[in-house]
């Protein structure tokens, strides 16, 4: 060994201390991985970056905790199957109310949306109601079929958990122009509440409650072993306050969970709060994007 030493031009101490780094960084990194199996068993579609801003683990970089999950096998595999569940109305009795509006709490504009979850064999559809200013996801219902009941009940749970029986006209409920949300029990609820109601032309101006079907979706429930519907009900029900309560939200101050952020605005006042804008870009045949919606902080 005393050969080996003078080869490498080192001393027998320092061999020991570079041997003992090695071991202590090895510990580190079996933490580390242990931190990321634990997430994903919860977050099962949680990209490494979320990972390491949620958790903040000490003694590493994020571009370091990255590497170290990619080597140990933890890249995400895109999961992803196509269907439709919008079958459109042809009417023009609800517009866009969306263009030009600023919003600054909950209860000024929800989002509804439908998304489709492949499982056991068969398709089931997610109704899924959000607070846009939250992001926090307020009602939901699955069933496999695409009956206008379902949607009447995720919008029962919303108004249930909202607790307010007349919105006066300063509630705005969006969503496509999907069959389920013209049906007459869902619209006569929606005005007796006093909410007013308002849809896009198109399916992909409805974009804030598209991403995050595609959390639900995609990050959650097609990566979960599944056996019954039994199961998958539960799931949903875990992946709804698992998302509302646990997951950090890229566009919420702080990053954080759409609950821990509307305790916080009960904390600011009125004036002091981020103000929502939606800007509406009607259709333009001179333009490449002739319909656009997008959401900005200001």
């Amino acid at each position: 060994m005393k050969q080996l030493y003078l080869l490498a031009s080192i001393s027998k101490q320092a061999h020991h201390q570079g041997v003992q780094r090695l071991h202590t960084q090895r510990q580190k990194e079996q933490v580390y991985v242990r931190l990321i199996e634990e997430i994903r068993s919860i977050h099962p579609g949680m990209g490494l970056r979320t990972m390491y801003d949620m958790a903040a683990p000490d003694g590493i970089g994020r571009d370091a905790f990255i590497a170290l999950g990619l080597r140990e096998g933890y890249r995400l595999k895109a999961v992803e199957q196509h269907t439709r569940t919008t079958q459109s109305i042809k009417t023009n009795r609800y517009t866009n109310l969306l263009s030009g509006c600023r919003f600054t709490t909950v209860n000024q504009l929800w989002s509804s949306d439908i998304t489709y979850v492949y499982c056991l064999n068969r398709f089931y559809y997610l109704s899924l109601i959000m607070d846009v200013y939250s992001r926090r996801i307020i009602g939901y219902h699955l069933a496999d079929n695409l009956r206008a009941d379902n949607n009447f009940s995720a919008l029962k749970m919303a108004l249930h958990l909202r607790g307010i029986t007349d919105y006066e006209h300063t509630l705005i409920h969006h969503s496509d122009k999907g069959s389920q949300y013209a049906s007459d029990l869902y619209t006569d609820t929606l005005a007796d509440y006093g909410i007013r109601i308002s849809m896009c032309i198109e399916v992909y101006a409805n974009t804030h409650i598209e991403r995050v079907n595609d959390t639900i979706k995609n990050q959650y429930l097609l990566r979960m072993e599944i056996s019954s519907e039994r199961q998958l009900q539960q799931r949903v029900a875990k992946v709804m306050e698992t998302y509302n309560t646990q997951r950090p939200h890229q566009s919420l101050p702080g990053r954080m969970t759409p609950v821990a952020y509307e305790q916080y605005l009960t904390t600011v006042a009125l004036p002091d709060r981020i103000k929502m804008q939606i800007y509406t870009v009607q259709k333009d045949h001179q333009h490449e994007d002739p319909n656009q919606l997008k959401l900005v902080f200001s």
